[in-house]
């Protein structure tokens, strides 16, 4: 089987659990990587054209040139893990937005903004807001904005370096101080907690969950979601509230850091996907 991963972060061939499956799999097939981190959309179209096209493509970057090269690609009747349309929808929030309401999943209720000066500008909608918010940029990309405000001066506070940021803004829903983190692989699940990062100081450890700590009603919020954005690699955020479990965030093709037995999942699923297709 040929295989091609699709990339833009130089850490990836290093990385962990990626670095681990790739080398798993180049034991038994050939294993090729599009580094798109320094090329345009038509660039890297340009550069994969020169290629016999590959059995199965992994979307690992979500970068804009990555998500043109795989909507090319699938034009020309390519199988790619994620798919174009799945993974836009996990960097589009108010993509996500529509389709969490649309599958009546767990989500916060959420407003789109043109930009953070267009929503300074009008006193009206400024006015109606009621804090704590969760403000965070409309296109999930690498160092975006992601922060809870507690008034119209934090608000405006933002605005020297993200005044032009198309946003979105969710109501706060109180948790119980932790994240659960969860991670599908081919709807196997594995699962952590993680405190807050919106609280100061917070540790980024995990502390791991087993599948038998996993409560019957996480495991199908989280299954459910895979089969509304039609996802075979994600991750999953949940927060505990006095609402019951809510989801703050979805990540199609996370690294799987620090995740126990992710790069066997991993390997497994794409030899799978290779004899099907």
């Amino acid at each position: 089987m040929n295989i091609c991963l699709i990339m833009d972060n130089p850490e990836t061939p290093r990385h962990p659990v990626i670095a681990v499956a790739l080398q798993k799999l180049s034991a038994r097939h050939s294993v090729r990587l599009l580094d798109v981190r320094t090329l345009t959309g038509e660039q890297a179209i340009a550069q994969e054209q020169r290629h016999a096209q590959a059995d199965l493509y992994l979307l690992k970057s979500h970068a804009p040139q990555a998500l043109e090269v795989a909507h090319y690609l699938e034009q020309q009747g390519a199988s790619i893990v994620n798919s174009w349309s799945s993974s836009v929808a996990c960097q589009d929030r108010m993509l996500m937005t529509q389709q969490m309401n649309t599958a009546r999943l767990p989500w916060p209720a959420t407003q789109a903004f043109t930009s953070l000066n267009y929503l300074l500008q009008d006193q009206q909608q400024l006015s109606r807001l009621a804090f704590p918010l969760i403000i965070k940029s409309c296109y999930s990309h690498r160092g975006d904005l992601v922060d809870k405000i507690h008034s119209r001066e934090e608000l405006q506070a933002l605005a020297p370096r993200w005044g032009q940021e198309p946003i979105i803004l969710q109501s706060f829903v109180p948790g119980d101080g932790w994240d659960i983190k969860l991670w599908v692989i081919d709807k196997q699940i594995f699962a952590a907690r993680r405190r807050t990062p919106l609280e100061p100081g917070a540790s980024k450890e995990d502390i791991s969950l087993s599948r038998d700590e996993l409560p019957e009603e996480w495991a199908r919020i989280t299954l459910a979601i895979g089969k509304a954005f039609n996802l075979r690699l994600y991750g999953v955020d949940l927060l505990l509230t006095e609402q019951g479990p809510m989801i703050v965030d979805v990540n199609a093709f996370p690294g799987f850091r620090g995740v126990p037995g992710a790069d066997e999942a991993l390997v497994a699923l794409i030899e799978r996907l290779g004899q099907e297709r």
